[in-house]
């Protein structure tokens, strides 16, 4: 009877475990329809994000947030660089930077993003992107656990709640918030 009962939570648990497995894999949202490099190159401003705790260890006491997007000098792969930076807790804070690489672009907006040789890489998508505002999506999945951002980005500090709210329906259609966290507004006043 022990060993009927002991199978029975062995297999329930194996089974529980598939769905906690496919229920937080990476989404693969596709890339903006018209999107081009020389067209996400450039400074962006976050005006706000999605963004789960792991991969907020780096951002959670960010202000001011920008990210520069460049091409790998001699690069005629898609391979770029990505300057994140931010203030820490307020605009004069200590000015925080982290460099990420992106690499093996297929197709064109979509790469793989790292930022230590041997870490783990992150699935890097640009889903929306016009002269003025952008969607990147990133999601990496290590050890059972997986760890994504929406970010909204914007070419100006700031953007209206309108525009925020179109950009979080192209982000919400595409299901990319699959625990359903809630939106942060990205400090910009007094940055620049």
């Amino acid at each position: 009877m022990f060993l009927l009962f002991l199978t029975q939570v062995l297999i329930i648990t194996t089974s529980q475990g598939f769905f906690l497995k496919a229920a937080n894999e990476c989404m693969k949202p596709p890339v903006s329809s018209n999107f081009t490099n020389e067209r996400y190159y450039g400074l962006w401003y976050e005006i706000g994000k999605i963004q789960t705790a792991g991969g907020a260890y780096f951002e959670k006491d960010c202000v001011c947030t920008t990210i520069d997007v460049q091409p790998v000098q001699g690069a005629t792969n898609g391979n770029s660089t990505a300057f994140n930076s931010c203030r820490k807790v307020t605009p004069s804070g200590n000015f925080l930077n982290a460099t990420g690489t992106l690499t093996s672009e297929k197709p064109a907006g979509h790469w793989q993003e790292g930022f230590f040789p041997l870490a783990p890489k992150a699935s890097y998508t640009v889903i929306y992107l016009d002269d003025n505002y952008a969607i990147e999506y990133d999601c990496s999945s290590f050890l059972f656990m997986t760890n994504y951002c929406v970010h909204l980005l914007s070419r100006t500090p700031t953007a209206d709640n309108t525009t925020i709210n179109k950009l979080l329906t192209v982000a919400n259609n595409l299901q990319l918030n699959t625990q359903n966290l809630p939106y942060h507004q990205t400090k910009q006043d007094g940055c620049w």
